[in-house]
């Protein structure tokens, strides 16, 4: 079982400084604190090597003889309102010394050995931490006894399969927890002997309790001594001592069985010499800090034995708080005024319950939150907590970053972080490993869950570990304890963490604590659980979720006083907890799918007594997914009705309802939201959506309303809801004359033809017969219209452009999508912003001299453009450049025929308008997947090289047809009016040779570049192997953006007045250099990459690893994109497709330095990796 105390980063060295001078000044000031402070000489003396257990306890508490060891809270006996002696606790502790605790001990020994109890029997534990728990258990110890402490939460069938496994001689019962004991008692034939502490005769419902369990007994027959642990104390200390126990260092003295959070309960094992470390360290500090110690944790929880046992090892003084419901926590801790605290998180959340309440109740105008706040920390830090605290952890279970640093706030001392677990000791702190104990590590791969020791920036994996206080196994579970080692004998914790540089770790979350949603993701639940109690109306949630689903579910316990506040209107209270984890969400910067959609209201908090808790008040997942897993299976059950009903009544009411409360009711029923948070003027993108939630929002919106809604509609930046709406009216009043796949190609075509994209179908018949007469085109190029300058390829085409029209006082018109001319402008700027202030100033050099943004959508009808600028441009215009295009690899053909056909046929009704203007059209390399290779030819007509094409899944089959049918479509206008064309079909447009940051993002090559540098995983080779399992030389088809964009413009765009000529734009070269030598680039430049030699088992990892990346990350990998590297490619030296054309044109036109193609170099690559970093992409 795994302890995690905070996990705060290192504190700054200003609060460590400002700590070190507190501790000088409160203990100069404060004679209790000045006479604990540790003694060298008991240090030394307990410290001594070789030392029995017995004698470092004996050495320990005799050495700081009448110091005070435990304080437990003052009583006195009244008599209550029914006549019945009860219990009042007075406003002070009062103490045992440590000579008292050894004599106790001694004598408890003595009695328990007079009465048959021998050294190696073993001793149930079961009660709330106090004196009377530590004198027993450290009499065990005298005694030689093995202690086995009892959760107090667990269910008797828990309780009873340990006793059955460990069959105690003695069970030490507390007063409080008797009944719950003799239970299980009487299902243990082993007891012998009934020890009761915290007992007190006085009481009356104490003594009738005791008296009733005596009868119990008897009337079933069992012969046990039933003895109150006063009675012992008083009988042993007339007797003589008992022997001293074994020597032998693994005699075995304490089993602490794991709270079964995620399972049955197992005993670690703690030998004489594992238990003797504990009664020697101090772990959570090495700062000497006289110690004045609260103790509220379990003794069955290595926290709660740290606690105490540090406290002692250092000569403190260890108070226990009064109640075992912590309903004392403050008035206890009032008096103690500790010096050190552990925390839980559950006493963090009623600190800060505290702290909130105090604050709600203190706002008054003319006052700022902040100063309030400040004033109730002071308060609740020198009242609350006696203004004596030196040193504070956090244990048991992650603590959120903002409850850690509200905690530090209010303290003014750093929370420790601190990670060990029950079965390894202590391991690290303040992210640092400890050595010793420590004495090796290792991280290993969890592949099922995304985690690898080759994640970029740090490697990420399951933490295992040797230990010099390791334990030496689970009791009577040898397969157990096998299971935790692996073979080379390091411990297998079950956390993940994340290597931050040699002997540096960072807890993530438990393996077992992580959730896979149906579309991929993974959950910490842990982390978000300890995230959402930072909500001021949260005092508990448990998060639930499962691989069936997409979205979280969750059970809320609101805070106490939320509860009171609306205990007249509780159906107020669900829609502002819901808020409230939303801007704790926002905070945090969580994912949305990491906020639950919907969850219970509980009004009963979950107790340990209830079961859902360990006594350590951890969630018990197992008996809460038990408890509330029917009601939230029922819940998501009702939530899928619910949305499906939703879309039900939207297509029935479509024909009635205005269609923009249609279009915005189908947004939120598609993504999870209220349709009252869905304004008309926010956009689908901005609602979380990406290609493919716009994609099954397209396809909702054409089966209502039986009209086609393109994702290039959904998804514009220049459309909101309502612009979507109006684009559906349109189509059903018919105002929208555009062809769409359908009326071209037939409504589930599944085979295309060149013959069915004839312009007749596009544009107007009048048009056509007027295009045969219309005014040639002209060499003498002053205006040009560039499309898609805002896309990759598109801002180097504005550009180079610019740079050769601006000295001449020529003009480059940029039609960029945009709700007006301002905005689009800002978009097209917004491009060049990189980071490289040579390349924005340069631009905005030539843009002022130069460019006129326009705001228009090639996929529109006229451009989107008002008839006044349509003209402007159609007699201004000397060349287009139609780069623009909807590029997605994913989407099919019919969503793709709106921007990527219709649009070109928009860009040639321009073209053959008023005079002819020269198109340079950019296609891509995708048109050749349905080719054979013997028949491509770079400059044939592509009506008769690729006739029909096929409609299906392939990679980017959409996008290769789209820009295949654009090309058609220019072949067509070419035979009907002369119109001079030229088409470039681009392999990979690379990075820009110069400018820094200028990537594209959003191509498969920048994102393979950067998946592989976060993943730190590569295969043997991206292609296939020779016939001896070797590496095969192969060849990269890229070209840098800028020289691309110069070759287009120098042969597209100088001296053509007519003609069609296609050129493929690829580097022809057999260079052999390829994706694997890109990652030897990236290796011998070191970056951390392993290579896996099975390429299967490569691509699985790198899913796996790609699906556990952020949310954000994993949009911006190739993951969307995997398709593609399904399988090793054909090792082909060289270009695959002819390129003789584009060779030539670019040595006539002395492209570049030298008229040549570049090869793809080292130093582009690494400039890509050094840009992903640039851009905050890695």
């Amino acid at each position: 079982m795994t302890e995690t105390i905070s996990t705060a980063a290192v504190p700054t060295t200003d609060l460590e400084e400002q700590v070190k001078r507190r501790i000088e000044q409160v203990v100069s000031n404060d004679p209790q604190l000045a006479a604990l402070l540790p003694e060298d000489s008991v240090t030394e003396a307990v410290n001594e090597p070789d030392l029995p257990l017995v004698e470092v306890i004996r050495r320990l508490l005799e050495g700081y003889g009448d110091r005070p060891a435990l304080g437990q809270r003052a009583f006195e006996f009244v008599t209550g309102d029914d006549g019945a002696t009860v219990i009042a606790l007075k406003p002070e502790y009062t103490t045992v010394s440590y000579r008292e605790l050894w004599e106790r001990a001694e004598a408890i020994a003595a009695a328990w050995h007079e009465q048959g109890i021998r050294d190696g029997d073993f001793v149930a534990q079961l009660g709330f931490t106090s004196t009377d728990f530590a004198s027993l258990d450290v009499a065990g110890l005298r005694l030689g006894t093995v202690s086995v402490p009892l959760q107090t939460g667990a269910s008797l069938q828990q309780r009873n399969a340990i006793l059955e496994e460990t069959r105690p001689a003695v069970f030490a019962a507390s007063i409080e927890y008797l009944d719950a004991a003799v239970d299980s008692v009487l299902a243990t034939p082993s007891v012998r002997l009934l020890s009761v502490f915290d007992y007190h005769a006085e009481v009356d419902s104490q003594r009738e309790a005791l008296e009733a369990v005596r009868a119990r007994l008897e009337s079933a027959g069992r012969t046990i001594v039933v003895e109150a642990l006063a009675e012992a104390l008083a009988r042993g200390r007339d007797l003589p001592a008992a022997p001293l126990p074994s020597a032998d260092p693994d005699a075995l003295r304490l089993l602490i069985y794991t709270s079964g959070s995620t399972g049955t309960p197992k005993g670690a094992m703690y030998p004489q010499w594992l238990v003797a470390n504990l009664w020697q360290k101090k772990w959570l500090t090495d700062d000497v800090i006289p110690s004045i110690g609260v103790n509220f944790m379990p003794m069955s929880h290595l926290a709660g034995r740290l606690t105490l046992m540090g406290t002692l090892s250092g000569g403190g003084t260890a108070y226990y708080i009064a109640s075992s419901d912590l309903s004392t926590f403050f008035e206890d801790i009032a008096l103690i005024r500790p010096s050190e605290v552990l925390f839980v998180p559950r006493v963090v959340e009623m600190v800060f319950q505290r702290f909130q309440a105090e604050l709600d109740r203190s706002l008054a105008p003319g006052e700022s939150n902040s100063e309030i706040a400040e004033r109730i920390k002071v308060r609740i830090r020198e009242q609350d907590f006696g203004g004596r605290v030196l040193s504070a952890g956090s244990g048991s279970a992650p603590l959120s970053p903002e409850m850690t640093e509200f905690m530090e706030s209010l303290l003014q001392v750093p929370l420790r972080d601190g990670y060990g677990s029950t079965e390894a000791g202590g391991v690290w702190r303040d992210g640092v490993l400890q050595r010793p104990p420590v004495t090796d590590y290792k991280l290993v791969d969890v592949p099922e869950l995304g985690y690898f020791t080759t994640d970029s920036p740090h490697p990420r994996g399951e933490l295992r570990l040797k230990s010099e206080t390791m334990f030496p196994g689970y009791y009577k579970r040898p397969e157990t304890t096998a299971d935790v080692f692996d073979d080379e004998g390091y411990y297998k914790t079950g956390d993940v963490v994340a290597e931050l540089g040699p002997d540096h770790l960072k807890y993530l979350d438990r393996v077992k604590n992580v959730l896979k949603l149906a579309q991929g993701e993974f959950v910490a639940v842990s982390k978000l659980e300890a995230a959402y109690t930072g909500s001021p109306l949260v005092r508990q949630i448990f998060v639930y979720g499962n691989s069936e689903r997409s979205f979280l579910l969750a059970v809320v316990v609101p805070t106490p006083e939320v509860l009171e506040r609306y205990a007249d209107s509780p159906d107020a209270l669900k829609p502002l907890i819901q808020d409230s984890l939303q801007q704790v969400a926002k905070d945090a910067e969580l994912q949305s799918y990491e906020i639950p959609r919907d969850f219970i209201v509980e009004t009963v908090p979950f107790t340990v007594e209830s079961g859902l808790l360990s006594d350590a008040r951890k969630l018990l997942r197992p008996k809460l997914k038990d408890h509330y897993g029917e009601r939230l299976e029922a819940l998501y059950a009702e939530l899928a009705e619910s949305q499906n009903e939703r879309l039900r009544q939207l297509a029935r009411e479509a024909a009635t309802r205005p269609v923009l409360e249609t279009v915005t009711d189908a947004a939120a029923a598609l993504l999870g939201a209220s349709s009252s948070d869905l304004a008309p003027d926010v956009r689908f993108i901005d609602l979380g959506g990406d290609s493919l939630s716009a994609l099954s929002y397209s396809e909702l919106l054409r089966d209502i309303f039986e009209v086609d809604v393109p994702v290039g509609v959904i998804n514009s930046v220049a459309n909101d809801l309502a612009a979507i709406a109006r684009h559906i009216e349109a189509q059903r009043t018919g105002a929208a004359t555009q062809p769409t796949f359908a009326s071209v190609h037939g409504k589930d075509a599944t085979v295309i033809t060149a013959g069915e994209l004839t312009l007749d179908k596009f544009l107007d018949e009048s048009l056509l017969k007027a295009a045969k007469d219309v005014q040639p085109a002209t060499a003498d190029v002053k205006t040009v219209l560039v499309t898609g300058g805002n896309g990759w390829l598109g801002r180097w085409l504005v550009l180079d452009w610019l740079e050769r029209l601006a000295p001449n006082g020529g003009k480059v018109y940029a039609l960029i999508r945009g709700a007006d001319a301002e905005a689009a402008r800002a978009r097209l700027d917004a491009v060049y912003e990189s980071g490289d202030p040579k390349l924005s100033a340069h631009y905005r050099q030539l843009a002022q001299q130069s460019l006129e943004v326009i705001a228009g959508d090639f996929g529109d009808q006229d451009l989107g453009l008002s008839q006044e600028v349509w003209q402007k441009l159609a007699k201004d215009v000397d060349l287009i450049v139609h780069s623009g295009a909807l590029v997605n690899h994913v989407l099919p053909y019919s969503q793709l025929f709106g921007p990527n056909v219709a649009g070109t046929a928009e860009i040639i009704k321009l073209a053959i308008s008023e005079r002819l203007k020269p198109v340079t059209y950019l296609s891509t390399v995708g048109i050749a997947d349905q080719i054979p290779v013997t028949e491509f030819e770079e400059d044939s007509d592509v009506r008769v090289m690729s006739a029909e094409r096929q409609i299906n899944d392939g990679y980017a089959n959409g996008y290769g047809n789209s820009k295949w049918a654009g090309e058609v479509l220019l072949r067509e206008a070419h035979d009907l009016a002369g119109l001079p064309v030229r088409v470039f079909r681009s392999d990979m447009i690379l990075a820009h040779s110069d400018y820094h940051g200028q990537l594209n993002v959003t191509d498969v090559f920048t994102r393979s570049i950067q998946s592989l540098l976060l993943t730190g995983v590569a295969p043997a080779s991206f292609y296939e192997l020779d016939a001896d399992g070797n590496r095969q030389r192969a060849h990269y088809d890229g070209v840098p953006g800028d020289f691309t964009a110069a070759s287009i413009t120098a042969i597209g765009g100088v001296n053509v007045v007519d003609g069609y000529r296609s050129f493929d734009v690829f580097n022809p070269h057999h260079d052999g250099v390829s994706m694997d030598t890109f990652v030897d680039w990236l290796i011998d430049a070191g970056y951390k990459i392993a290579r896996i030699d099975d390429y299967d088992q490569w691509l699985a990892r790198f899913e796996l690893a790609l699906k556990g990346l952020p949310e954000q990350q994993r949009q911006q990998s190739v993951l969307p994109l995997l398709k593609m590297y399904e399988k090793p490619q054909p090792a082909i030296d060289g270009s695959a497709l002819p390129t003789a054309e584009f060779s030539r044109a670019v040595h006539e036109a002395k492209v570049g330095d030298s008229g040549e193609i570049p090869h793809v170099t080292k130093e582009l690559i690494l400039k890509y990796a050094s840009d992903i970093q640039l851009l905050g992409l890695v």
